[in-house]
């Protein structure tokens, strides 16, 4: 009797441990209106947090919209955010004259600034694409208006669109790419001397982590805090096999049971 007992206890605990690993794997992500160019888990919900260590302007900075109009002014300081979350994927704007093409990402743009040690929003601009955010902020160079999101599915061909920035005339630029197994960097720095722009990119989300830009009066340094990280393919192996093992696991024991039914 008391073998029943145990045997039955130990069932029951493999069966609430199946159970256990079934709702703690991830549910499969519901279809979304991202681009097959883009990485496909990026989280349209999430806020990305850009801290801020360098603003200099001698006026606050205007923000103009491809139509050529003026959608008011923003401010932010050295220890304050730029926060940015995107709200879908659309066509890009008829003035929108850059490489990248449409669907492109659109995205509300908050300036916070740093108030004697608190986070102040000073103004937001809403539903701005990839390209209107990179014409203001100086995230890109040229026409390689590259933003806060860069497609990730040609690497190679981003490269080599940045090296094309290089014209002659105003454009002139020294255009260098730095890549490794995680970020990509393009540095441009303008013969003039007008602009001077460092921005690197996860090669794995396509997200802005870093950027170092000026044109004339105009200065930003910010970096990404809370940058995502996407499970690989070989990271969700080892739960599906543990949930296998469970399986046989409990297989066996109740091959078990009615094995020593049998003998009785």
């Amino acid at each position: 009797m008391k073998n029943q007992k145990k045997i039955t206890y130990i069932i029951v605990s493999i069966v609430l441990l199946q159970l256990l690993f079934t709702f703690s794997t991830p549910m499969v992500k519901a279809e979304t209106n991202i681009p097959d160019d883009f990485n496909q888990n990026l989280d349209l919900d999430q806020v990305y947090i850009y801290n801020v260590t360098l603003f200099n302007t001698t006026k606050r900075l205007e923000w103009w919209g491809l139509d050529w109009t003026l959608k008011g002014c923003a401010n932010t300081t050295p220890g304050g955010q730029i926060k940015v979350n995107f709200t879908g994927f659309y066509d890009k704007h008829p003035n929108d004259y850059n490489l990248f093409e449409s669907p492109m990402g659109y995205v509300d743009v908050e300036f916070i600034e740093n108030r004697f040690g608190n986070l102040v929003t000073n103004t937001t601009f809403y539903n701005v694409s990839n390209g209107e955010a990179d014409s203001n902020l100086a995230l890109g160079y040229n026409q390689f208006k590259s933003g806060f999101l860069i497609p990730i599915n040609n690497i190679s061909g981003l490269k080599e669109q940045a090296k094309t920035q290089n014209k002659s005339g105003f454009w002139e630029a020294d255009v260098n790419v730095e890549e490794t197994d995680a970020r990509i960097t393009f540095n441009f720095q303008q013969k003039s001397g007008f602009q001077k722009t460092i921005s690197t990119y996860d090669k794995i989300s396509g997200l802005l982590i870093y950027t170092n830009t000026s044109a004339g009066n105009y200065i930003l340094e910010m970096t990404l805090i809370n940058a995502p990280s996407f499970p690989s393919e070989v990271e969700s192996i080892p739960s599906f096999q543990i949930y296998i093992i469970c399986g046989i696991i409990a297989s066996i024991s109740i091959i078990y049971v009615i094995k020593l039914k049998r003998k009785k």
